[in-house]
């Protein structure tokens, strides 16, 4: 605990106010690019880079944040970070060409990357066993809530103002952060700057460089042809490469960055494993019903966005209650609970075809919305259980890394890669019927072309090229939808991955019954 008395109620808020600010900055970039690519004079695809670059630093800072905390005193390091992020957004706001903009969006990566698992370690350690799961209902609002906040918001942001102020609406609550981290945040003895930690410099530019590779790699491979491209096929490597040389340096280093030893804990090694799962199906569904609603339905960036929003208030209910329910039913329970939801919310956005209604889509996002907390939250404090104080700065580290890490392969592998592989492969089918001999498709275009000469007043034609283009815009539209019912088919297979961890998760009753017998 805390040197200093205060509210642990006040701490949870104070640490959920930078975590909410860093995470739906994020997801307020991504309705923005196009808006942010004229005023620069660069293309949509330059200004892709901007999220690209906060990933790679974000992803960088996210395993080492433990030790730089034990480093220069957890406060200090949290603090710097608020300020660090607060500085880089008004930088950000301000800036004249995209290669400024590139320079403080690393910063922002930076700094931002590590506040979410500091917040956490401090939230942890300032609530006893039995009021954990409370008090991540309590972070969760921000970490579940923010990047459904953040569309609605960019998108209501850049249509009546600028893009620029997607990061100067950062300013007022860094500023809000930093005085609450001032008066109630304090250290106890073991979270103290500890000069006498050593920099391993050389293990340090290893990670930094290979988790930089690694997710410029994820975040640009479908972009770029994957490993048909030179440049993700040396990411690749370096990738490779340099976590492997990190990996190798870490563990025969006397005073590592990162303790492999803690992954000994089973809760724990479970719980980094699981949320890497949880990262992907989050951040998956978190991109595909925005594309889907903006691509097929011609929905914009705002409208999709409230669409989506319910869903953060299904979550936000969830957590108000998920701390009671966690003591009588149990976090496996809950986890099933969850799993069982999930699959049917999954097997609802399968379900999706061309003429679905917004109350269609709105269903299937209440119900992930319902379902995530009862599974983030559970890892959450199952991971921390059997861990000490000290560790859970570096621990959190590592298990938000996880998420991270697990949201990038699924964004990249399924909202990318695998919807455009997918899409292909339907097109081809349907086309592959589309011929002179098909009475079916000749009849049709026959009605087409009829009803255009006869309302539309073309020559006969321009009514059959018409046609032509019409069938052809269908069929697009067709295969897209398909491609993106594959995509939540494979999902609910995904998802059952949680159910295989449950036998492996010592609970808290076990962990009391250890405590009780040690002290016999």
């Amino acid at each position: 605990m805390q040197d200093r008395k205060v509210n642990p109620y006040i701490i949870a808020l104070t640490v959920m106010l930078p975590t909410f600010m860093v995470l739906m900055d994020t997801s307020i970039v991504t309705v923005a690019l196009s808006y942010m690519a004229g005023p620069l004079s660069v293309t949509t695809d330059d200004a892709t880079w901007t999220l690209t670059v906060y990933l790679a630093a974000s992803g960088i800072i996210l395993p080492i944040t433990g030790f730089l905390g034990n480093k220069f005193g957890r406060k200090n390091y949290f603090l710097i970070s608020i300020i660090g992020f607060t500085v880089s957004s008004f930088l950000c706001g301000i800036a004249p060409t995209l290669d400024l903009l590139l320079l403080f969006r690393a910063i922002q990566g930076f700094a931002g990357g590590g506040l979410q698992p500091i917040s956490q370690a401090i939230l942890m350690e300032s609530f006893p066993l039995e009021k954990r799961a409370q008090a991540m209902s309590i972070f969760s609002i921000g970490v579940i809530f923010a990047p459904i906040l953040g569309p609605v918001i960019g998108g209501w942001i850049v249509d009546s103002y600028s893009w620029r102020w997607m990061f100067l609406i950062n300013v007022p609550f860094g500023i809000l952060a930093t005085i609450m981290t001032l008066l109630f945040i304090f250290d106890p003895p073991y979270a103290k700057a500890n000069k006498t930690l050593k920099l391993d410099y050389v293990a340090l530019s290893f990670i930094a460089i290979g988790i930089g590779a690694l997710q410029v790699m994820l975040d640009r491979g479908q972009e770029d042809d994957w490993f048909n491209s030179n440049f993700i096929v040396i990411l690749a490597l370096l990738s490779f490469f340099f976590i492997s040389m990190f990996l190798i340096k870490n563990y025969f280093s006397d005073k590592p960055i990162i303790r492999m030893s803690l992954l000994k804990d089973r809760n724990y090694a479970i719980a980094t494993i699981a949320m890497f799962f949880l990262g992907f199906l989050f951040f998956v569904t978190l991109t595909l019903l925005p594309e889907l609603m903006q691509t097929l339905m011609n929905y914009d960036a705002y409208k999709s966005g409230l669409i989506m929003m319910p869903g953060g208030i299904a979550s936000l209910i969830t957590v108000i209650f998920i701390g009671r329910v966690s003591k009588k039913l149990g976090f496996k329970i809950l986890i099933i609970f969850c799993v069982i939801i999930g699959l049917y919310a999954l097997y609802l956005m399968e379900q999706i075809n061309l003429t679905a209604s917004p109350y269609f889509l709105l269903l299937g996002r209440v119900l992930i919305g319902l379902g995530l907390p009862l599974i983030f939250i559970p890892i959450n404090v199952i991971a921390f259980i059997f861990l000490k104080n000290e560790d859970m700065g570096e621990a959190s580290g590592v298990l938000n890394f996880a998420r991270s890490i697990g949201g990038s392969f699924g964004i990249s592998l399924m909202a990318s890669t695998m919807l455009a592989h997918r899409e292909a492969f339907h097109r081809g089918v349907l086309v592959s019927n589309i011929t002179a001999s098909n009475p079916i498709f000749q009849n049709y275009l026959h009605i087409l072309s009829s009803y255009l000469f006869t309302y539309g007043g073309f020559n006969p034609t321009i009514c059959y090229n018409k046609a032509i283009g019409l069938i052809n815009n269908t069929i697009n539209a067709q295969s897209t939808i398909m491609a993106f019912q594959d995509d939540f088919h494979l999902m609910t297979y995904i998802i059952l991955v949680f159910l295989i961890f449950l036998p492996f998760i010592k609970t808290k009753t076990q962990k009391m019954q250890k405590i009780i017998i040690s002290e016999m």
